[in-house]
């Protein structure tokens, strides 16, 4: 019996999760066809036409730039309208009201006061928008060049790369006629430090020459001066 309550209360379970997945799978199937059939109503409508301002129903409106900002003769809103300025127009800051509200601003000669909300340290406005315009004109005229610009580059680089091989070779020259001189040179010292070293043996053999000449001439008339007679005392006074 046990047994059987357990298989009854799991088909349950089992038939309760069937009947959900049916169920969602309904729901979800009819989602996807609601939303098909709107895509292809949105389709089938005719786009809206819009009025001579160029406005038409549920379409976007946005605040224009062209707007103008009020001045004030004071720093207050109790002050008298003295002009407006257009979104972006530059102006020359000069001190804030005593409530920290308001700026005391100068374009040219004129001064007036403006709310501090309605202004900022950046460009913007239609001054932004020209000066975006500029840059965007210029990258485009870089882009179009791009190819001229690139291969100007090109042809530089190969001009350097010549250059610098051309002196290249030219050093790579100019080391060998310096290597071959210096050999040069080396020949012709070794040749004159031969020369010089032969000479001083000649010398010294000279030296040695004239010494051993003298030496043979002293001992020549040493032996000579020996045996020359001599006159006895008799004689030298016969002679006397």
């Amino acid at each position: 019996m046990r047994f059987f309550s357990f298989f009854r209360a799991g088909a349950a379970r089992t038939l309760l999760g069937l009947m959900a997945l049916l169920m969602g799978l309904t729901v979800h199937a009819e989602e996807n066809v609601s939303g098909a059939a709107q895509a292809a109503a949105a389709q089938e409508a005719p786009a809206p036409k819009p009025d001579a301002n160029g406005y038409y129903v549920g379409g976007p409106v946005y605040v224009s730039d062209k707007n103008k900002v009020w001045t004030r003769s004071g720093p207050s809103e109790g002050y008298r309208i003295t002009g407006a300025r257009q979104i972006g127009e530059r102006m020359t800051f000069l001190r804030y009201s005593e409530n920290g509200r308001y700026a005391q601003l100068k374009v040219d000669d004129a001064t007036f006061w403006m709310p501090l909300e309605t202004l900022q340290p950046e460009i913007c406005g239609e001054p932004l928008s020209n000066q975006l315009k500029a840059q965007l004109k210029e990258l485009q005229a870089r882009y179009d060049n791009y190819d001229n610009e690139i291969m100007r580059e090109l042809k530089s680089a190969r001009d350097e790369l010549a250059r610098l091989t051309r002196e290249n070779s030219e050093l790579k020259t100019s080391i060998t006629n310096k290597d071959e001189t210096i050999a040069e040179l080396d020949a012709l010292y070794r040749d004159y430090a031969d020369r010089l070293e032969t000479k001083e043996l000649d010398m010294q053999m000279r030296w040695w020459m004239q010494g051993a000449a003298i030496a043979l001439a002293g001992a020549i008339a040493g032996v000579i001066f020996v045996f020359i007679p001599r006159p006895t005392r008799k004689q030298k006074r016969e002679r006397y």
